[in-house]
């Protein structure tokens, strides 16, 4: 029969934290802010600012991120519950300037030194800024890309706490000076957290134990020693 897959909270975790880059990542190229300019030569213009215009932070978060789920994979328990905490903070970052927009809109004079200062060009073909002697009107805030880039920095709260609070075994593979027993039991209770990794799988085949079998099961080499020894009774009892 075939084992079903277990959505592990370390997995879990790691999925949400995933999820929450590659949020970061995509709200940072949409419009945030739409600024209104007036300059007495060129006249009127609007000029649209993205996530990581106005929150330059955002895209350095989004990457670190994805770096501590990669890390993660590699480390023990202890520094995945380190980790967690550093994605929880990360996190709450991401979503500062976020928040500060829906709550209190958009400065102006932000947009403006962004604008007059060049920081709002995202290709050198089409610069976007403004003269030094221009100002900015008003501004408007688009509030979809926002609250993507918040709820995209919530989902990195939730996953950084769920990686803490459990950050699973580790996942260690059997040694020569294991005994077999040892093996088997090591491996069943890999295979019972990670039954998806390739590693684990082939620990388990070489630990005797058939990653196929549904629940306790028993191993193919436990089967082996229990068919010898029914063979054995047979031939003292034919004896």
């Amino acid at each position: 029969m075939k084992r079903t897959r277990k959505l592990t909270p370390r997995n879990a975790a790691l999925l949400l934290v995933a999820l929450s880059a590659v949020g970061l990542w995509g709200a940072g190229r949409l419009t945030w802010v739409s600024a209104h300019a007036r300059d007495e030569l060129a006249g009127d213009s609007t000029h649209k600012l993205v996530g990581a215009v106005w929150d330059p932070a955002t895209t350095p978060l989004a990457l670190a991120l994805l770096a501590t789920v990669v890390l993660s994979l590699a480390v023990g328990p202890l520094v995945r519950r380190i980790l967690g905490t550093v994605i929880v903070a990360l996190s709450a970052i991401a979503s500062f300037r976020a928040v500060m927009l829906l709550t209190a809109g958009a400065d102006s004079e932000r947009a403006r030194q962004l604008l007059t200062s060049g920081a709002a060009t995202q290709m050198q073909s089409k610069p976007v800024q403004i003269a030094d002697w221009a100002g900015v009107t008003s501004v408007d805030v688009h509030y979809l890309p926002v609250v993507l880039a918040l709820l995209a920095a919530a989902a990195g709260v939730v996953g950084g706490v769920l990686l803490a609070m459990w950050p699973g075994r580790p996942t260690t593979g059997s040694t020569r000076f294991d005994t077999p027993e040892t093996r088997r039991r090591t491996a069943e209770e890999d295979l019972a957290e990670n039954p998806d990794e390739h590693r684990v799988l082939w620990d388990a085949l070489d630990a005797g134990v058939d990653p196929t079998q549904e629940g306790e099961g028993e191993s193919t080499e436990g089967k082996a020693t229990e068919g010898r020894a029914t063979e054995g009774k047979a031939t003292e009892n034919r004896g």
